[in-house]
């Protein structure tokens, strides 16, 4: 054990030496101080000391030099007195200016040889003195100044009054016989205070003290003395032992002697003090210090020290537990440099703050190792001068998804609880409101903070019905509330009465225990206003179908079963049919193929869905009916058949007549078309037939004469036959189009139609010096419709484009121009022409009948056509022509329309 305490030993030496070196250093120094000082003062008090001895001598001159000169005037006095030059008058006033001149002498006064007072001055009251002599005391003084022939001082004594006073004593000498005695008396107070010079006066306490010792008058009160500093002059004259004591006098701004020596003891063991509190506070420090790397290395929480530009200068070990990067691969990389991209902006906001030392806290996501982000709650603290930050992170991975989750909860909760249109109240055991949501609060006017905290009787209870919504209140919070709620009338804020289904269930806490009631609360104003609106609409209703002469049924789609009827129903087809099947009863139905779907297969996902839309003729009366029936849903959710059966009898028989009608006046117009066309035909007919006539007349010709062919024969035979076909053609079109037929819809080719009907325009065309550019494809899918009739549209239209063009137009812009584009299930045909175009004025009337333009015309034609396209399910209108003229358009279908049309039963 001593071999290895050595070396320990050893090592603790310097650090003694280390600690002691500063006490050794302040000893020396307080030592040092202290010598100095002492020397200091020491050379100080004998500086002083000289200076009151200087002092004193030159105060002791002047006092005595006064005390001489005022002997010598009393002397004087006392030779003129002797001399007789002196009377009562002029004594009292030479003594008087004497006394003015000198404040130190309180009297001056001359006794006769008699020893009695004669003369004094200032006047008759002699302080000190009787009036009628001297006394013993003072005779012995005077005794004493005439056996020296000089002045005598007599004892200080005080007055009545306790002034200090001294008499001196000059004698009156006529000859050498004794005449008298001429005294004055001093006032001590008067030799302290107007002998002494006063910077004298001002620098030392002066005290003016008798033979034994005692002081008779100070100049000021004895504070500040030093002692060591004092001097005494003893006064001759007047040698009776009076005396003045100087001391020095410690001045304000002067240092008491004791002070250095005290301030560097003092401060001496205040460093002392400091030095074994820096020990202290140094062993303390490095042990906290230890501590601290300690609780930095062992802390589960990220501690790191960053540079003010953001990279890491020192981490604890808990980087690497929670981000997963080794810590040395860290040292010197920006914190930026992991942040996530999203969380870069804070993140860049709160290090330019530390930059500039401000403390920062924020939250930011950090890669991992991994290539995972994880959130650190980061606390940092800049110090400037050190160029260090100081921060110290969390990892709240876990508390943010938990925050989240909780966050999506209560923002779903809180969405739900806002959104919903039920007004919820929550009431404590005793019926005070203790919440509202939003929706009650709309509901009733009031704000919450107006409702929450009260009790009943609530603001929103009408006056006319408060008993009963006290009755109400007892029974939710007895429990007793019907389970589907009740209905009340209540007034919110603005007076506005409504009506609302309360219903009450118990409010239950997290630990199962009733902390209240919850009320749900529903506006059912609206509902009940429409619910009897919906009844009068029902009662209007029933009303306009009984009042109705359409026959109105509802059957079931699974029995049949009459569900209702309305009146023309049961005048038509029997009375109380409700609850019959529909077999039963003779109505007009279709076969169950001509349903588009059965009903009785029908499931709810299919409704609603059409059943029939077509015209049946009743098995009994003869009569037609317009039958459409659907599927839908009954009130009880049950799938129905809803039939409405119209009579059409009457206008099926005017619609026969206005059929055939329109089909005379279709061929009539076809007759006319073909009559204004006669001599345009003719001339084409009369090509081929003159051509066949000059073939078979060359024929017979080369055959007369022998002199012929046969494939020269053979070849003019089939020009002949050529044109016979080409003049049948023409014959054939125009029988087609002018020949009485029935309406017959059928799937033909556009292109083929427009072909025939430029058959017999292109004549009237090439007349007129009109060029007809056909740009109708043959790719486009078929029309349903009757070829002659779309046809007779056609020819109608280019043929009045044609005469609109044939008058004061160049023949290069006579172009009429056919075109076609399919749009949906339709073929919408384009005629343009660039004529001089139709006014808006004259567009609206330009398909009404027997309004024509044409000075020959009839006014049919366009209304026609009209009739004929809509027939087909289309649409006939006119649009201007950008390029000058007009266009016509009509449409025409692709798909065959449905009809039905069932014979009779």
């Amino acid at each position: 054990m001593p071999a290895q305490a050595r070396p320990a030993d050893r090592s603790a030496i310097p650090g003694r030496l280390y600690w002691t070196a500063p006490y050794l250093a302040v000893v020396i120094f307080a030592l040092a101080m202290l010598t100095i000082v002492g020397i200091l003062q020491t050379r100080e008090h004998e500086v002083e000391r000289t200076a009151l001895l200087r002092d004193v001598q030159w105060a002791e001159r002047s006092m005595q030099t006064h005390l001489v000169g005022n002997e010598e005037f009393l002397s004087q006095l006392a030779h003129d007195i002797a001399a007789n030059e002196v009377n009562a008058e002029m004594f009292r006033y030479r003594a008087n200016q004497y006394l003015a001149n000198n404040a130190e002498l309180v009297s001056v006064a001359w006794v006769s040889p008699a020893g009695e007072i004669r003369w004094t001055a200032p006047g008759d009251n002699f302080d000190g003195l009787p009036n009628e002599g001297l006394t013993a005391a003072q005779g012995q003084v005077a005794r004493h100044a005439r056996e020296l022939g000089r002045a005598a001082y007599g004892q200080p004594y005080r007055n009545a009054q306790g002034r200090p006073l001294m008499e001196v004593f000059v004698p009156v000498q006529r000859g050498r016989s004794a005449y008298g005695m001429v005294f004055a008396v001093y006032s001590i107070e008067g030799l302290l205070h107007h002998l002494v010079p006063p910077w004298f006066s001002d620098k030392y306490h002066l005290s003016m003290i008798e033979g034994s010792g005692d002081e008779l008058v100070a100049n000021r009160m004895a504070r500040g003395l030093i002692p060591n500093l004092t001097s005494l002059i003893v006064f001759d004259p007047p040698g009776n032992g009076l005396a003045l004591r100087a001391t020095a006098i410690q001045s304000d701004s002067d240092l008491p002697t004791g002070l250095p020596v005290m301030l560097i003891v003092g401060l001496s063991v205040i460093v002392f003090w400091s030095l074994w509190a820096l020990r202290g506070h140094m062993l303390k420090r490095a042990r906290v210090e230890r501590e601290r790397d300690q609780l930095f290395n062992v802390s589960l929480d990220m501690l790191c020290t960053l540079t003010l530009e953001g990279r890491y200068r020192r981490l604890n070990p808990a980087f690497s537990r929670v981000l997963g990067y080794p810590t040395e691969k860290l040292f010197g990389a920006l914190l930026l440099d992991l942040v996530h991209p999203e969380d870069q902006p804070q993140a860049e906001r709160a290090m330019r703050a530390l930059s500039f030392g401000e403390a920062s806290t924020f939250e930011a996501r950090l890669r991992c190792a991994d290539g995972r982000y994880k959130w650190l709650v980061w606390n940092a603290n800049p110090v400037p001068e050190d160029q260090v930050i100081y921060a110290v992170a969390h990892d709240v991975t876990g508390r943010k998804t938990t925050e989240e989750a909780w966050r999506a909860e209560s923002a779903f909760r809180k969405a739900m609880e806002e959104s919903v249109r039920t007004g919820l109240r929550a009431t404590d055991l005793n019926g005070r409101i203790i919440y509202v949501n939003p929706a009650f609060c709309q509901m009733v006017g009031f704000a919450a903070h107006e409702l929450i905290g009260i009790t009943a009787p609530f603001p929103y209870w009408p006056e006319e019905f408060r008993s009963s919504h006290w009755q109400t209140l007892e029974r939710s919070l007895s429990g007793e509330t019907p389970p589907d709620g009740l209905e009340i009338k209540i007034r919110r804020k603005d007076g506005t009465p409504i009506d609302v289904r309360l219903m009450v269930s118990p409010l239950i806490d997290g630990s199962g225990a009733q902390t209240g009631w919850m009320a749900a609360m529903s506006d059912v104003t609206e509902s009940k206003r429409i619910r009897a609106e919906l009844q009068a609409a029902h009662e209007r209703f029933v009303a306009v179908l009984d009042g109705l002469d359409t026959a109105v049924f509802v059957a079931d789609a699974q029995s049949e079963r009459i569900l209702y009827a309305n009146g023309a129903f049961e005048t038509l087809f029997g009375p109380r049919p409700q609850g019959r099947s529909t077999q039963e009863l003779a109505l007009p139905q279709p076969e169950a193929s001509e349903y588009s779907v059965d009903p009785k297969t029908l499931q709810p996902q299919d409704l609603p869905r059409e059943l029939f839309d077509g015209q049946l003729q009743h098995a009994a009366s003869g009569r037609w009916y317009h039958l459409r029936e659907r599927a839908s849903r009954w009130v009880d959710g049950s799938i129905v058949r809803i039939a409405v059966a119209t009579d059409i009898t009457d206008r099926r028989e005017v619609e026969e007549l206005n059929r055939q009608q329109e089909e005379r006046l279709q061929r009539n117009a076809r007759l006319i078309t073909m009559g204004e066309m006669a001599s345009t035909l003719a001339h084409e007919l009369n090509q081929p037939l003159s051509a066949i006539a000059n073939y078979s007349s060359g024929c017979v010709n080369r055959l007369q004469s022998g002199r012929y062919k046969p494939e020269e024969l053979l070849a003019a035979m089939q020009k002949a036959s050529h044109q016979a076909d080409r003049a049948g053609k023409i014959i054939r079109r125009i029988r087609d189009f002018v020949r009485k037929s029935e309406p017959r819809r059928a799937p033909v080719a556009l292109s083929a139609i427009v072909e025939d009907a430029l058959g017999f325009a292109e004549i009237d065309a090439h007349k007129h010096g009109v060029r007809i550019e056909n740009r109708i494809s043959a790719d486009l899918p078929p029309v349903s419709a009757d070829r002659i009739m779309i046809e007779q549209v056609v020819l109608n239209l280019v043929k009045n484009g044609i005469e609109a063009m044939q008058d004061n137009l160049p023949e290069r812009r006579r172009v009429l121009g056919l075109s076609a584009r399919q749009v949906d299930r339709q073929l919408e045909i384009s005629i343009s022409d660039t004529g001089p175009g139709v006014g808006a004025a004259e567009r609206e009337i330009l398909f009404t009948a027997f309004y024509t333009t044409k000075q020959e015309g009839m006014g049919m034609g366009l209304s026609i056509c009209r009739s004929i396209v809509e027939y087909h399910n289309g649409r006939l209108w006119l649009d201007a022509n950008p390029e000058g003229g007009s266009i016509f358009r009509f449409t025409l279908p692709t798909e065959p329309a449905l009809e039905y049309h069932t014979e009779p039963a």
